[in-house]
């Protein structure tokens, strides 16, 4: 009996996963903000050190998804190595991306990490009685035991929050902001992939960036 015990939770859980995505909660663009083929976009995750694989892996899908549409983009971790955590003010920040020829900054903030635990009972008890199953004793035990005796199981979910926005170095100001939410990613390399998708979807459909960058001339 361990087996049918086990299988109903191992269904809710593929269910769950196979659920999991990314979606975009809103999305802004600067009034009067014109489409602009950037030349050289610095995407810098905002995370605790104690994040840094994350970070990592939400930069490095962000800068790769750039990269296929043609634009020259970098990540912050492999720019700036051992200093990717130090505590620099915002004039500093800005006066380094300038010396460095950075004309675009898009962020990857991590606003919030949630879990959730939630109890599912065992059986078989949303699904709807089919009678023809109990037209004997021996069905009807089988039927009833499946509902009466499975036992009950926890699921833990993760939620992630995030906030990306892309700033014009030069003339320093945000010209497009999203919020995306991912549910219970199978893993984060999932989570980031998904992300930097949805963002240059978003990013592409509002007109911030074109879908594919022009060739620069040599």
């Amino acid at each position: 009996m361990k087996i049918r015990m086990i299988i109903p939770a191992i269904m809710a859980t593929a269910f769950i996963f196979s659920c999991s995505s990314t979606k975009i909660n809103s999305s802004w663009k600067a009034e009067n903000a014109q489409t602009k083929p950037y030349h050289n976009v610095m995407v810098w995750g905002l995370l605790a050190e104690k994040d840094s694989s994350l970070r990592k892996q939400m930069e490095t899908h962000l800068v790769n998804d750039l990269t296929s549409k043609g634009y020259h983009a970098v990540s912050s971790i492999d720019v700036y190595k051992s200093k990717a955590y130090k505590k620099l003010t915002s004039k500093e920040i800005v006066d380094e991306f300038k010396l460095t020829g950075v004309d675009a900054v898009i962020t990857i903030a991590l606003l919030n990490k949630e879990q959730e635990e939630k109890y599912y009972p065992g059986g078989f008890y949303n699904q709807p009685e089919n009678t023809n199953m109990y037209g004997n004793l021996d069905k009807y035990y089988s039927g009833i035991y499946e509902r009466v005796y499975t036992p009950g199981y926890y699921i833990t979910t993760t939620s992630y929050f995030w906030e990306s926005s892309l700033f014009e170095v030069k003339a320093d100001k945000m010209i497009y902001s999203v919020q995306t939410k991912s549910f219970d990613p199978n893993t984060t390399e999932t989570l980031a992939h998904e992300n930097g998708l949805r963002i240059i979807k978003d990013m592409v459909k509002k007109k911030v960036i074109l879908d594919i960058a022009p060739k620069e001339e040599q």
